[in-house]
């Protein structure tokens, strides 16, 4: 396990070594601080790639993150293709300032951690394991949803190096939306 560990610490060293190296440009974000969620309130747009083993699609998306008459609760809202048909859930900040929960107003609440600029979240339902990642920028926002069906987990090593399970990926969700401004908002 010693051994694994020391491997995985050393990969990533020398990983952040390589991108120095080639000088590998990563995404800008605002190195002004700011304040989850207030400082991203907005409307996204933009179309989400779905990509599994049928191939991949696209549909437009939106994402609408507002403040309501609630301290500490906002809405949430996420439009699907071309029906748009809301997903009206809302976004509340509990106790931790890095911690929120997801409400879908269903009995349904998922757990939120938020850290640089990221909101993350992990849960399963209906045998499929879901890694959702949402990263803030000033003028956009990166969407990824990526699911594994449970059913379909491996294991490898032993208990000496470690037991390690697998969790293939079998859909992908990907969106770059791009914060409206008053103009683009007519549009």
């Amino acid at each position: 396990m010693k051994r694994l560990l020391s491997i995985l610490i050393l990969f990533a060293l020398s990983s952040c070594e390589n991108s120095k190296e080639k000088n590998i440009e990563q995404p800008a974000i605002t190195t002004v601080d700011k304040v989850f969620p207030e400082d991203f309130l907005g409307i996204y747009k933009g179309d989400l790639q779905i990509t599994s083993s049928n191939g991949t699609s696209q549909i437009p998306m939106e994402f609408h993150l507002s403040k309501t008459d609630t301290v500490d609760k906002f809405n949430y809202k996420i439009f699907y293709g071309k029906e748009r048909d809301p997903r009206n859930y809302n976004l509340e900040r509990t106790h931790n300032p890095n911690l929120f929960l997801v409400d879908e107003n269903n009995g349904i609440v998922l757990e939120s951690a938020y850290a640089d600029h990221t909101l993350y979240s992990t849960y399963e339902v209906m045998g499929n394991l879901l890694h959702s990642t949402e990263i803030f920028y000033d003028d956009k926002m990166e969407f990824m949803i990526a699911m594994a069906r449970i059913q379909d987990t491996s294991m490898t090593g032993n208990e000496e190096s470690a037991i390690v399970k697998n969790y293939p990926m079998s859909v992908l969700q990907r969106a770059t939306l791009y914060k409206q401004t008053d103009s683009t908002r007519t549009k």
